[in-house]
């Protein structure tokens, strides 16, 4: 039994308490993964509500042996940002400065305007392929917990992430030639 599946197993057995265990030790990933797909950071914390939320009501309906709570988790941030964007059209959505920066400003500037372009280039790809590009790559899950996040096989999010990947080096190639 995991970490996460113990803490589960007390909040089950009405301990509601013991659910801030599993928001503090997910909450990183989950705005790492919002902040690639919502258009502000007030977007990212209200979907981030909703997610801890939705997974509070629903815990019952997890099940371990089909995927890790993190996995389990992230399917659920996926479809609320599918429905966000549904309701609007998708934006870049700012990074918020890192409030100490030992960088020297030309290296500082250097490395935002790669980070702005980064999210243009992303924005601009199909949803399915930023979806598990960033997944992927970005959230460093495995590509078999990737295939059931997106509900799709494994060849699928394979293809999805090397397209992505063409993609990006293909925008991306200019402004890395530049620099």
């Amino acid at each position: 039994m995991s970490d996460d599946d113990a803490v589960i197993q007390r909040v089950l057995r009405g301990d509601g308490a013991a659910f801030r265990v599993l928001v503090e030790r997910h909450q990183d990933r989950l705005f790492g993964f919002l902040r690639r797909f919502l258009p502000g950071a007030a977007d990212c914390e209200d979907v981030a509500q909703d997610v801890f939320l939705a997974a509070y009501r629903n815990l019952a309906s997890y099940r371990p042996a089909a995927a890790q709570f993190s996995t389990w988790l992230l399917t659920i941030a996926r479809n609320r940002c599918l429905n966000v964007l549904a309701k609007r059209r998708p934006a870049v959505c700012a990074i918020p400065p890192e409030p100490i920066d030992a960088r020297t400003p030309e290296a500082a500037l250097a490395e935002a305007e790669f980070f702005r372009q980064l999210d243009t280039a992303l924005a601009a790809l199909p949803l399915e392929q930023r979806t598990a590009f960033v997944l992927a790559e970005l959230q460093g899950l495995a590509l078999e917990e990737v295939a059931r996040i997106e509900g799709v096989p494994l060849g699928t999010v394979k293809s999805r992430v090397a397209r992505a990947r063409d993609k990006l080096r293909a925008q991306l190639a200019p402004a890395e030639q530049a620099s």
